[in-house]
This record gives structure tokens, C-alpha cells and sequence, in this order.
């Protein structure tokens, strides 16, 4: 998969879709959505539940997959190339679920405390690679996953302008 094909990608269907209408949008507030996909996916692995709009998929496969596709509309908004394995390969063997989720939050903050220096491509790099490793360490297909969810998300009327802009619509 191309990550840096794909960054393209999802950011330029964001923008289309006015998520990034506002040119100053924080990009603190972006990487905190990257972390509350992560926490629900947690939730999803302590509850054993499957996904609400992709049923056939458990929910912390699903979340991690929203996970990536925030972390890569970020990076083609912030125009980042993703570099693979800029750090050694995590193995997970004796890592609990809550544990490995802890380590994608880590570069979550790792990321957003370096998010202006030169070197903030290579923190991107190591969240994407992050959640993939996360994700597939728990045998999930974090790539089937997100294809899958980036096409429901074209048919959801809460990601629509008009209902963002509504009271208690999505608002980041």
C-alpha cells in the first residue's frame, strides 16, 4: 500500500468535503482524533464488539483503520512523506492490547510535541507505522479495513457540510 499516495488522496476527499474549509485548522485538534479513534478501538477490544457500520469487521479493526486514515489526512495536509520503518519494528509478543494502543498515543504525542520541527516527517512516519504494526500484530487487516471504511465514509450523511454545521454535528 502507498501511504503517500493514499495521504494524497484522503486529504484531497477531505477537503472536497469541506473538513478542511477552515485553512486554519488545528492541527493539535486532528492529532487528538487520531488518539480518540485509538481509544476507541480500545474500547471495541474490551467490550469483544464487532463495528457499527461494518459489521463484519470487529470495531477495534475498524478504529484503527480510522486511526491511519486521520494520521494520513494529516500528513497530506502538512505535505509529509511517509518514510518506512524510520525506527526498528515493534514485536508485540507479551504487549496487552491497552499496552500496544498506549504505544500508537505515544507517537500520537510523539508527533504533536514535534509537529513544526524539521524532523516532524519522520514522527509522522513512526505513527503510521505504529498503527499498522499495532493492527496487524492483533491480526487484523489494517488494510482491507481501511479501504473499506474510506468508502462507507463517502455515503455518510454526518460527514455531509450542512450536517457538520448542525447543532452537535461534527464540528473538527
Amino acid at each position: 500500500m502507498d501511504f503517500n499516495k493514499l495521504a494524497v488522496e484522503i486529504y484531497g476527499q477531505n477537503k472536497a468535503v469541506g473538513w478542511w474549509d477552515n485553512p486554519d485548522r488545528c492541527l493539535y485538534e486532528c492529532l487528538q482524533l487520531v488518539s480518540t479513534e485509538v481509544s476507541e478501538a480500545t474500547e471495541g477490544e474490551r467490550k469483544d464488539l464487532f463495528d457499527d457500520h461494518i459489521p463484519a469487521r470487529k470495531m477495534g479493526e475498524v478504529e484503527l483503520a480510522d486511526a491511519l486514515i486521520r494520521a494520513l489526512d494529516l500528513g497530506g495536509r502538512c505535505n509529509w512523506a511517509y518514510e518506512a520503518r524510520v525506527q526498528p519494528r515493534q514485536v508485540y509478543d507479551d504487549w496487552g492490547v491497552a499496552r500496544r494502543h498506549l504505544h500508537i498515543n505515544e507517537a500520537v504525542v510523539d508527533l504533536a510535541r514535534n509537529l513544526t520541527a524539521p524532523w516532524a516527517n519522520r514522527c509522522y512516519s513512526a505513527l503510521v507505522d505504529r498503527i499498522v504494526w499495532v493492527a496487524e500484530s492483533l491480526g487484523y487487516d489494517i488494510k482491507g479495513a481501511l479501504v473499506e471504511k474510506l468508502a462507507y465514509n463517502k455515503t455518510r450523511a454526518d460527514h455531509k457540510r450542512e450536517n457538520r454545521a448542525k447543532k452537535g454535528g461534527k464540528k473538527f
